[in-house]
């Protein structure tokens, strides 16, 4: 996969507008690298146009190489290793590669002479084959180590994906596809790519995997619908650990996340975060990154729940709330910059039965007056328990004490 050819799809300018809108506001990114843009452009492109063609002779479950097509139900028997072009590719509905502990391996660098309407170097790559399960092995060294482009109904399951040269797992136009007990590990290191890219699929799960220490994102998708991501653990991802943009009616649960540059971010519609442990998320440059959970306000996103998640020692904000209709609800915040923070721009917030303590600076942070406040109980904040703007609505119940500040609460009347 070459970035000159990449650039050449012509679906980068529409990326590079994507990235900058989800850093809208105070938050200064870095800037997405060439690679980055170029990547995610021809993934994008391809899955629209149906333009990738895979170049493979075809192979029986007896006698794989490297860069054959499989067509039939296949169990390695030994590694491949140092392919220099494609691992193995996924010919036909309906069969399962069982990697069975063997190793697919590349050669670390990408194909000079790949062509304008193929996929080069990538490990396992499955271009519009349904039902199809790829399980139980390491994938490493590859441009890409996984690649589902327009397929239902795959499994990826009990696999590790590592030092690729861009993303480790890349799902694209793609409904119905389960990511499980796999390791997503020190993908994207020179080029600023994440673990896991979905583009444009529905229906997922996304399960007990872990996810750490890529070069961008532990998971990153746009216009991801429907999807369960459940029970990960993700560490050490430099931007986030999730960072969804412009995807709907998600769940988050269960998952564990901890020294992300943020933890979960996510805008859309209709999400719902909880039963999350996010821990250390810390802010890289000044004003970058160091939240536990953010719910953002692309075009007026709505409708989403985050409840019952424990946030602590994020840098900036524990739960950071710019959108429209957000329900934030019974979390428990611990030493985080500020414990809640909704900004001006968000609309008719709830912050009800929240717990923050420890804060550097507020409990609860409120600087838009379309907030409603129930029951929250913030103490031993070193700043306000409780610093509302005035017009906020006071629906009762809110207990402040032993703040840093004797007022202990603004413009809600606290216990």
């Amino acid at each position: 996969m070459r970035t000159e050819r990449f650039e050449a799809v012509g679906a980068a300018p529409a990326l590079a507008s994507h990235r900058r809108r989800r850093h809208a506001g105070n938050h200064h990114p870095r800037r997405p690298t060439r690679a980055s843009v170029a990547l995610r452009a021809l993934v994008l492109a391809a899955a629209t146009a149906g333009v990738l063609a895979v170049t493979a002779g075809q192979a029986s479950a007896s006698d794989v190489t490297c860069g054959d097509a499989i067509t039939t139900d296949t169990t390695l028997g030994g590694d491949l290793v140092a392919c220099p072009n494609n691992g193995i590719v996924i010919g036909a509905d309906d069969i399962t590669l069982d990697l069975n502990g063997h190793t697919i391996g590349g050669d670390g660098e990408l194909e000079e002479a790949c062509a304008d309407d193929q996929f080069c170097d990538v490990g396992v790559v499955n271009d519009g084959h349904s039902r199809v399960t790829i399980k139980g092995g390491p994938v490493r060294e590859f441009g890409l180590a996984v690649l589902v482009l327009g397929a239902s109904d795959n499994r990826l399951l009990d696999l590790s994906a590592t030092n690729s040269i861009f993303s480790g797992v890349v799902i694209a136009d793609s409904a119905r596809v389960q990511l499980e007990r796999s390791a997503i590990v020190a993908n994207g290191l020179h080029t600023d790519e994440g673990g896991v890219a979905l583009f444009a699929s529905s229906q997922g799960r996304i399960a007990h995997n872990s996810i750490s220490g890529n070069g961008d994102s532990g998971i990153f998708a746009l216009e991801a619908n429907d999807t369960v991501f459940e029970r990960n653990e993700l560490s050490d991802n430099p931007e986030a650990g999730m960072l969804l943009e412009e995807s709907n009616r998600n769940v988050f649960d269960r998952n564990r996340l901890s020294r992300n540059g943020q933890g979960i971010t996510v805008g859309g519609d209709g999400n719902r975060i909880t039963r999350n442990r996010v821990f250390d998320s810390d802010a890289g440059l000044p004003d970058e990154g160091g939240l536990g959970i953010r719910v953002e306000g692309l075009e007026d996103a709505s409708d989403n729940v985050v409840e019952r998640n424990v946030v602590a020692r994020a840098s900036r904000a524990g739960i950071q709330v710019s959108a429209v209709n957000t329900v934030v609800r019974h979390n428990r915040l611990r030493g985080n910059g500020d414990g809640v923070s909704v900004l001006d721009v968000a609309e008719n917030t709830l912050l009800e039965g929240n717990h923050a303590s420890g804060s550097e600076d507020d409990g609860i942070d409120v600087d838009s007056p379309a907030t409603t406040l129930i029951a929250n109980h913030a103490v031993h904040n070193l700043d306000l328990g409780i610093e509302a703007v005035a017009g906020v609505t006071d629906g009762g119940g809110n207990k402040a004490s032993g703040n840093g500040t004797p007022a202990q609460c603004t413009n809600v009347a606290c216990t």
